[in-house]
């Protein structure tokens, strides 16, 4: 786009709205005509750049006039130019970024890589939640947040090193009450609950398929928690497996060519597995809050009002 500020909003917007297997990228100052291919769409308010491209083409004009055959008014509302270009492309509707709170159930956040982006995905949505539900946040990461001796319960009076918690649950007998065992390990985390993590990343070597499924066949069964977060790491022999069991899968959306990639290896990894309907599940969030410096601040961020940046 000639119009880089015009350019910045309008990405930002459709990707916010898009299905999560279609990328936007903005490029300027962009020459190399190379790296187009057949099934991109380019969209430009300069003729020029679209000229002598393989693939679809989208023009961007300045007054409703010049419409005509994949043309598009680009003054007016982002909406309106949404509809439009889905209408041009043959695009279909899919899932959108920044979807609502799923009320209920088991809410997976994954990211193929770890960083901040992933835990406060999970912890935004576990403290959005926790406002009509009573909410479980679970982490199965080999570094999780709260591993830290310096950590204690909500009421302050047990050290939640010392607490049983994801491996004791882990490795119980199917036929033990789960939500019972359940209710005397977790802790309160502000207006949210949590339980101990693993204590050795290998912990999660350890475990079979066996274990995860019924693991996640307890929390689906359990009756004390509305809904339940679950933050998964990097990707392990049994990830994919853990997913069937989500009713939502939701992934930080990263920026850039190296994530776009990841992706691509992601969904490639779903048919691999023979889950190509997990790839179509999953949900790409746009993660633009502030990264808490202190834990003070980590507690304030769960606790958050829903209307509150």
């Amino acid at each position: 786009m000639t119009d880089l500020d015009y350019g910045s909003r309008l990405a930002k917007f459709l990707t916010s709205q898009y299905k999560s297997g279609i990328e936007v990228e903005l490029l300027t100052g962009w020459g190399d005509k190379a790296d187009v291919r057949e099934e991109d769409i380019a969209l430009s308010d300069d003729p020029k750049k679209l000229e002598n491209l393989n693939c679809q083409t989208v023009l961007f004009v300045k007054t409703p006039e010049e419409k005509g055959k994949n043309k598009i008014f680009m003054f007016r509302s982002r909406e309106e130019i949404y509809s439009h270009l889905l209408e041009l492309t043959g695009t279909k509707e899919g899932y959108k970024g920044n979807s609502p709170p799923k009320e209920n159930g088991i809410i997976v956040v994954f990211a193929p890589e770890g960083g901040d982006e992933k835990t406060l995905l999970a912890l935004k949505r576990a403290g959005e939640l926790s406002h009509n539900n009573r909410v479980l946040y679970i982490s199965l990461c080999g570094f999780p947040v709260f591993f830290d001796p310096s950590w204690k319960d909500g009421s302050g009076e047990r050290d939640i090193k010392f607490s049983p918690g994801i491996t004791e649950l882990m490795l119980r007998a199917e036929g033990e009450d789960f939500t019972q065992e359940l209710e005397n390990m977790v802790f309160p985390l502000g207006k949210i609950w949590s339980i101990t993590p693993v204590s050795h990343y290998k912990d999660l070597l350890d475990f079979s398929l066996e274990d995860i499924c019924k693991f996640m066949r307890g929390l689906k069964a359990q009756s004390m928690f509305e809904a339940i977060v679950l933050e998964l790491g990097q990707i392990f022999e049994y990830t994919l497996d853990l997913m069937t069991y989500a009713d939502q899968i939701l992934i930080p959306r990263e920026s850039g060519v190296l994530a776009a990639i990841r992706r691509n290896v992601l969904q490639r990894y779903c048919g691999m597995e023979g889950k190509p309907e997990l790839w179509e599940r999953m949900t790409f969030e746009e993660t633009d809050f502030s990264i808490p410096k202190k834990k003070e601040e980590l507690l304030r961020f769960i606790e958050r009002e829903e209307d509150s940046g």
